[in-house]
C-alpha cells in the first residue's frame, strides 16, 4: 500500500467518508489508485505546494480527490469515485502551466516522473489541474486530453 509522503487522508476524501473511516487509520489509503497517490506526490515535489480538499481547515473544496459515486458533481462514471482522480489548485503554479509542462512530453512517458497520468482536462478558464490514472495507455497514444469539446 502507498501512502503519501505530503497529503494526510483528509486532504483526498470527503468529510462524511473521513468521518465514517477515520478509525481505520493509514488502511483508507486503500480506496485509491497507488498510481495516482504517486502522481500526486510527485507532482507536489515539482510544483510546489498544492491543495486537494481543504475542507478540514474550513475551506470551499470537498470533493477534489475520492468523490461518492452520486455526488451529483463530474462525468457519471468519474474517475474521481474510483480513487483514481485528483483536482490540484496550485499555490506557486498556474494550473495552463502544469498542463503545458506534462503536455510537452518530458516528464512523462515509461520510467518518468509522470509516467502515470493518463488523462488531463483543459476547459476555458480552468483553474485547477485535473489529472487521473484511468484506462487510457498514455505510453502509447499520448495523454488524453478532455475538453469541452470531447478529446483531443
Amino acid at each position: 500500500m502507498y501512502v503519501p509522503r505530503h497529503f494526510r487522508a483528509e486532504e483526498l476524501v470527503w468529510p462524511e467518508f473521513h468521518a465514517e473511516h477515520q478509525h481505520r487509520g493509514q488502511t483508507l489509503f486503500m480506496a485509491f489508485d497507488a498510481r495516482a497517490l504517486v502522481t500526486l506526490d510527485r507532482l507536489r515535489e515539482r510544483f510546489g505546494p498544492l491543495v486537494v480538499n481543504d475542507w478540514l481547515w474550513g475551506g470551499e473544496f470537498r470533493l477534489s480527490g475520492l468523490r461518492p459515486l452520486r455526488s451529483g458533481v463530474g462525468a457519471a462514471l468519474s474517475q474521481h469515485v474510483f480513487g483514481r482522480a485528483f483536482d490540484c489548485k496550485f499555490r506557486q503554479v498556474a494550473a495552463p502551466e502544469v498542463r503545458a509542462e506534462l503536455l510537452a512530453g518530458k516528464l512523462r512517458g515509461p520510467g518518468q516522473v509522470f509516467e502515470h497520468v493518463a488523462r488531463i482536462e483543459d476547459f476555458p478558464g480552468m483553474g485547477w489541474f485535473h489529472f487521473d490514472t484511468g484506462n487510457h495507455d498514455a505510453a502509447r497514444d499520448g495523454i488524453l486530453v478532455v475538453t469541452p469539446h470531447g478529446v483531443q
